[in-house]
């Protein structure tokens, strides 16, 4: 049968394309006014919400169209853009899992998903996702792209350079690739060649208005050359988040000391206001008194685990910038220990808990020691999760998860990993502070953005460990002071304790050709040294008014 709407619904579109939405709207209106599901109607009308950036108005009209015609997928396309542009990404996140779920062949749903997830450091899930994209759609550049970015930021480096390659050989002019391209070859000490990539990334660039003035000063900052990046970045009078955190450690660098904390504290200030990230301390106080509680219950109901027939986890515990990627690197230099990096499972086990017992965790750990079947879940969650990011295929015996500040979890990992190896990082509390103002990160809740939240969140931390030890709750201790004075001895001391023989290749660990994923990825390739000791007497006169909040840390590690 003839759609009556149909010579209306021709207008309407073409008065969408001669740019008159009022007309078109109006068209649109008049038709739902007999209609009120003309599915047709409603894309006019959202079409010109847009157009009118009436925000609100569209994100209605979308969701209208989706709940009308599920099997449509471009009203969830629209609707995931739409969300993404007002900043909304867990919004965005639903409806494009919702698209997949719907059909899971829609290949420009798993493209959005898939990068989206790589932004947020998701990067298997993303990876994934971004695979499944190009099964579906085929190479494009841009996929190729994303996907060789997600790659890279996985450590996956030999995995990526074809991918990115292929992208800038596709689309020469696509800026991304090429720029992503020279930071790969960086990753790999190939500097020369990074260089020249990076002047073809930079032609691209100026065509575009655009700069690679952060990524040279980067690059050169890993060279030699170093004072060069630095006075690049001072010639930039207005200078703002990354590459500004990236002067202030050249700057720290030159002994400029003032102000390299000048440039860090302003450099987080901006990537917090940016990223719309704060510090939370209640949020804080609420899990730290409900681990402390969970701590403090017998625990008797997972000790009779049975032995496992492939790779189990050894945590490596520490605030970021304590030396927790150097203790991985040495782990992973033998032949039985697996490299995982920043592993997110154990992060996510608080939300497990509240769903498994419909209550917040403060509540729902009440009991948990002596519950054989949720402690069995929670065990069976975290492989489940290794098992997909390929941590268990034969071949080793252990592997590293070194998710920083995974200690505050300590009473959650020893129930559903008795046996677990347990290795704790420890570094003068006011050296980590100095170094992790000047790197960005969002481990610890938001706390690294400020000084003062870095600080109260170190001593709470600090306070919650001491605790668990009193409990009984105690991991080897590596010492950074005294691994970088005599690391044969302390890698013997800590093989001895994880129960595997010492190998030749852990004392060459800065060899290893694995790349570690982390800030701390060029330092892990340089010979062992002392350098880093005492760094906080640099900026004693700012650390001063801070001091009293680290005191008892300071103490405790007697420093």
């Amino acid at each position: 049968m003839a759609d009556p709407y149909q010579d209306l619904t021709g207008q309407a579109r073409q008065a969408v394309g001669s740019g008159d939405y009022a007309r078109a709207e109006s068209l649109a209106r008049k038709m739902l006014r007999d209609g009120p599901n003309n599915v047709d109607a409603l894309e006019i009308i959202f079409l010109c919400q847009q157009a009118r950036q009436d925000h609100a108005g569209a994100e209605t009209t979308l969701r209208r169209i989706v709940q009308l015609a599920p099997q449509k997928q471009w009203p969830r396309g629209d609707l995931a853009r739409l969300l993404l542009s007002a900043g909304r990404v867990i919004d965005a996140e639903a409806v494009l899992r919702d698209a997949i779920a719907v059909d899971d062949g829609h290949a420009e749903a798993h493209a959005m998903l898939g990068a989206l997830l790589s932004e947020q450091e998701t990067l298997i899930p993303g990876a994934q996702h971004l695979r499944r994209a190009i099964a579906l759609s085929g190479r494009h550049p841009q996929l190729l792209a994303n996907l060789g970015r997600n790659l890279m930021r996985q450590g996956r480096l030999e995995e990526a350079e074809p991918l990115l390659r292929a992208a800038c050989a596709a689309a020469p002019d696509l800026l991304h690739p090429a720029a992503h391209l020279a930071e790969l070859a960086e990753q790999q000490d190939r500097f020369e060649e990074a260089m020249t990539l990076l002047d073809r990334a930079e032609a691209i660039a100026r065509r575009q208005g655009r700069d690679v003035i952060a990524q040279r000063a980067h690059l050169l900052s890993r060279t030699p050359r170093w004072h060069e990046g630095l006075a690049l970045l001072d010639a930039v009078p207005d200078l703002t988040g990354t590459p500004l955190l990236l002067r202030a450690r050249l700057r720290d660098r030159a002994q400029r000391f003032d102000e390299a904390w000048t440039d860090a504290v302003a450099a987080k200030a901006q990537l917090a206001q940016a990223r719309g990230h704060r510090y939370a301390p209640q949020v804080v106080r609420s899990l730290f008194t409900a681990m402390a509680d969970l701590a403090r219950q017998p625990a008797d109901a997972f000790a009779g685990m049975r032995a496992a027939s492939h790779p189990q986890p050894i945590f490596i515990l520490g605030f970021p910038r304590s030396g927790t990627t150097m203790i991985e690197q040495v782990l992973a230099s033998h032949s039985r220990i697996r490299a995982g990096g920043e592993l997110p499972f154990v992060g996510a086990l608080p939300r497990l808990i509240e769903r498994a017992r419909g209550a917040p965790v403060a509540d729902a750990i009440s009991g948990l020691s002596h519950d054989a079947r949720l402690i069995q879940q929670i065990h069976d969650f975290y492989m489940e999760q290794a098992r997909s990011y390929g941590l268990l295929a034969p071949g080793a015996d252990f592997f590293t998860d070194k998710m920083p500040l995974n200690e505050v979890y300590l009473p959650l990992i020893r129930l559903a990993f008795p046996k677990a190896p347990l290795v704790a990082v420890q570094r003068d509390p006011r050296d980590v502070l100095v170094s992790t103002l000047q790197h960005d990160m969002t481990h610890g809740f938001h706390c690294a953005y400020r000084w003062e939240d870095a600080a109260h969140h170190l001593a709470q931390v600090s306070d919650l460990t001491s605790e668990y030890n009193v409990i009984g709750l105690t991991p080897y201790i590596v010492r950074y002071e005294r691994f970088v004075i005599d690391q044969e001895k302390e890698t013997a001391k800590l093989m001895q304790a994880i129960g595997l023989r010492i190998e030749p290749p852990q004392a060459e660990f800065h060899k290893s050709p694995r790349h570690a994923p982390t800030p701390s990825y060029a330092q892990v390739r340089e010979p062992i040294h002392g350098r880093a000791v005492g760094r906080w007497r640099n900026y004693a006169d700012r650390i001063s008014a801070i001091e009293p909040i680290l005191a008892k840390a300071v103490a405790r590690g007697g420093y």
